[in-house]
């Protein structure tokens, strides 16, 4: 029987962790909270639920997390892990969605995906998206309509098979480089349409430095090109002229 974990990275997300975790624990039997040096009583809203934590006093990021945790879940022998934030911008009832997909889509890295809902975004929030999509799928010689979302299934033989540097996986460069990492070894990505949550989800500052992240993001993606002769190929199909 195929088993499936589901991820959940938190820091600081007192006020909406629990019902998120209540939320995906309906959804499946598995749920693994990583608490990434809360300071705001994040843990407490899980008192007595069906879950397992894994607690850190020191903050790492989020990459840094996620890759901790799939490692963690694969370990355990589950055959994919679905991976979602614990700040409500992901809706937990997609999970089954993403069975779903996976069950026709074998071995496919699949995606959350915003695009036809692009209007709720923030407008600077859904430029960045934008104009990720095409240098991240022009990296990956594979169109993506939301390179950003944290919302993924990464099946088990991706995560045996695809190697991502240990200098890539700081704060948010993780999810950009398991996708570049990914598509060179071959593997496809399967987009899952989801809800763009903000308007009465959002109840924090975002974790993300629009600056420092933004650099970040853009230095990984062009010595990823420079370092594969650019991936011409994937102009034509990021252009749409394939």
């Amino acid at each position: 029987m195929t088993s499936t974990a589901i991820l959940i990275p938190a820091h600081n997300e007192v006020l909406t962790i629990g019902e998120i975790v209540r939320a995906a624990r309906a959804q499946a039997d598995h749920v693994i909270v990583i608490d990434d040096g809360s300071t705001d009583g994040t843990l407490d809203q899980l008192a007595g639920l069906d879950i397992e934590i894994i607690r850190h006093e020191k903050n790492a990021g989020k990459g840094r997390r996620l890759v901790e945790g799939l490692q963690h879940a694969f370990d355990q022998g589950v055959d994919r892990v679905i991976t979602l934030d614990a700040d409500g911008q992901h809706n937990p009832e997609d999970i089954r969605a993403f069975i779903d997909c996976a069950a026709k889509n074998l071995e496919a890295l699949i995606l959350g995906d915003r695009s036809a809902q692009m209007h709720k975004i923030p407008r600077k929030r859904a430029l960045a998206i934008r104009f990720g999509n095409f240098f991240i799928g022009w990296a990956c010689i594979q169109r993506i309509g939301d390179a950003q979302c944290g919302m993924r299934l990464y099946p088990a033989r991706l995560w045996r098979d695809v190697h991502i540097p240990p200098d890539q996986i700081d704060r948010f460069m993780f999810e950009t480089a398991v996708l570049l990492h990914a598509a060179k070894a071959g593997f496809r990505f399967v987009a899952v349409p989801i809800d763009a949550r903000y308007s009465g989800f959002v109840h924090r500052p975002s974790h993300f430095a629009p600056v420092g992240d933004f650099i970040q993001l853009f230095g990984l993606v062009a010595k990823f090109l420079v370092r594969n002769r650019f991936r011409l190929r994937g102009l034509p199909v990021v252009l749409g002229m394939t």
